[in-house]
């Protein structure tokens, strides 16, 4: 048996500590004997009248750290809150991406037949204006950033999955869809400015197809990625794709790299019998107007449903201590007494 970890792994602290937004130490005790492991003894604390101190032994709201599943438990079932300095690479690898700052945008670009592309903001609008019927969403999605600047620096150096435009640039307008600062944003020589009438409604945002993309060590997010062509599908797996097909009612399917085995990904979901290595992502499919399956945008309960289902990649085995390589069950949340 693996050993267990005990309150030593745990902060010191001498007074009782707010739980919400923590990684906690599940109580190895609560742990059905035969499947002991510390791996199952993460569980990310997201929110419940159990996380604050002094409510009693109420619940606590939140998500296993190895597999993503939402579950609830009570304060009484845990150890404390993780120390971070004794955690293992998955486990650290995993709070890092979970705690960085998220944004959900999307980004529109002139069409090439428009004639003000890379004109600043000044200029823009001492000639045309920012028209929105010039403009072609290009992508949208969650981005690891912590602001426009962030947004700017990301879509620079490493353009997120989907993406299918140029690099961010002058004249290109950011959309902030959550949050504060919700609202669309100019790029201009220098900074931002803010765009009061920009209608997306007039945009070219019709061939935008909504999916399910599928990261290593992340949770399963939204993007909507250009469909009138392969490259913004070919940029999500990073090179030319093949499908492997899951859903038994046919309307979904996985799209992953042809050479996943060959080019040194990490595994990453298991997509039906197929443990799937890289970034992949799930759409939806349907038959088309000439009779044929063609990839199409995911419905809202789509989404649901495979959210929950593939909540997070699996466990790099070399990321593992030589005790934690122990076989798991796939639903940690069924392992507690």
């Amino acid at each position: 048996m693996n050993d267990m970890l005990t309150d030593k792994h745990c902060e010191k602290h001498d007074s009782p500590q707010d739980y919400e937004g923590r990684l906690l130490i599940i109580n190895p005790e609560r742990i059905k004997e035969q499947f002991r492991n510390p791996v199952v003894q993460y569980f990310y604390a997201t929110g419940g009248f159990g996380c604050k101190p002094g409510n009693g032994d109420k619940k606590v709201f939140g998500y296993f750290l190895a597999d993503g599943q939402k579950d609830q438990l009570y304060r009484s079932d845990f150890l404390g809150v993780a120390n971070r300095k004794q955690l293992p690479k998955w486990a650290a690898k995993r709070l890092e991406i979970l705690e960085a700052p998220k944004l959900k945008i999307r980004i529109f670009q002139l069409k090439n037949d428009a004639d003000t592309h890379f004109m600043s903001y000044d200029h823009t609008t001492a000639h045309s204006g920012v028209k929105a019927e010039n403009y072609r969403q290009v992508y949208g999605g969650e981005v690891l950033a912590d602001g426009l600047d962030g947004v700017f620096a990301l879509c620079n150096s490493d353009h997120p999955p989907g993406y299918s435009g140029h690099s961010l640039s002058v004249s290109d307008v950011v959309e902030v869809c959550e949050g504060m600062g919700t609202g669309f944003y100019f790029v201009d020589a220098f900074g931002f400015k803010k765009l009061d009438d920009f209608d997306i409604q007039k945009t070219d945002h019709s061939k935008m197809m909504k999916i399910l993309v599928l990261e290593n060590d992340r949770l399963p997010y939204t993007a909507e990625i250009r469909h009138d062509g392969i490259e913004a599908m070919q940029s999500v797996v990073g090179g030319n794709f093949e499908t492997v097909y899951f859903e038994p009612k046919g309307d979904a399917v996985c799209w992953c790299n042809d050479e996943f085995l060959l080019n040194g990904s990490a595994p990453n979901r298991k997509i039906g019998e197929v443990l799937v290595h890289g970034t992949c992502f799930i759409s939806g499919d349907k038959m088309n107007a000439y009779g044929e399956y063609d990839s199409c945008s995911l419905t809202d309960e789509q989404i649901v449903k495979y959210t929950q289902m593939f909540a997070q990649s699996v466990i790099c085995m070399a990321d593992l201590e030589v005790d934690e390589t122990e076989e798991m069950s796939e639903d940690i949340g069924q392992n507690l007494n």
